[in-house]
């Protein structure tokens, strides 16, 4: 475990119980995500940022789409303004 008394860490992915050189030991026992997603943390993150990019750019497209749809009604009305000017 980590902090370790040597100078690299002790692996053992068979291990039932993990132990730091403060004496601090803890179960070595798959975590929620692990065992519901079948992931690491390193790969949960991954899949997290990649769905809140994609969020972030569905909500951009959306607010784009919005934009020129609401430009468009105000085009058609100013074209309307200048031909009753006229």
């Amino acid at each position: 475990g980590v902090p370790s008394a040597f100078d690299e860490a002790l692996e053992c992915e068979n291990c039932t119980m993990c132990c730091n050189a403060n004496e601090d030991c803890y179960p070595q026992e798959d975590t929620l995500i692990a065992a519901h997603l079948g992931l690491n943390y390193s790969e949960f993150a991954a899949l997290l940022i990649s769905c809140f990019i994609a969020l972030c750019c569905m909500v951009a497209l959306f607010l784009y789409l919005f934009s020129k749809r609401k430009n468009r009604g105000n085009a058609l009305t100013t074209s309307t303004v200048r031909r009753l000017e006229e």
